[in-house]
């Protein structure tokens, strides 16, 4: 098992103790037991019982599980279960498609030629060349020092 896991598992076990115990009676006795088995022993959690539970500093892994709970065993009834799942479901939906629009091959493909072609603008100078008479000229007032 991962550290991330047994943190995970750390985290959401000190959660479960500050629970009421009719959250925690609804959750069977073989999952708390694995939190507690797995869980990690030197680990602190800092939860500040004041803030509610998205304010307190957790890991994604936790937060997932609890989530994972709340759907599972603290449903009260089918409709809030449906629209938990729908709510999931949009969420996983706004992932997936911030995702795909980050790592789309066309995008990074296009953001590459917009960089080459600017700094081949950059590249592009022009410089004129000083006619034979100019350097002449140049020469004899150099030897003079005239401006």
């Amino acid at each position: 098992m991962t550290f991330e896991t047994r943190q995970a598992y750390s985290e959401v076990y000190t959660v479960l103790q500050n629970m009421p115990a009719e959250y925690v009676e609804k959750i069977p006795k073989k999952i708390l037991k694995l939190f507690e088995t797995e869980k990690l022993d030197n680990y602190e959690v800092n939860i500040n019982k004041s803030n509610p539970i998205d304010k307190n500093y957790l890991s994604k892994n936790a937060m997932a599980l609890i989530a994972i709970l709340n759907y599972q065993y603290w449903c009260p009834n089918k409709k809030v279960k449906n629209d938990l799942y729908m709510q999931y479901l949009s969420n996983n939906e706004k992932y997936e498609k911030d995702i795909q629009e980050k790592y789309n091959t066309d995008n990074l493909f296009k953001n590459k030629r917009n960089e080459q072609i600017k700094e081949e603008n950059q590249e592009l100078v022009e410089c004129k060349e000083r006619s034979f008479i100019q350097r002449i000229l140049d020469k004899f007032k150099s030897i003079f020092k005239i401006k």
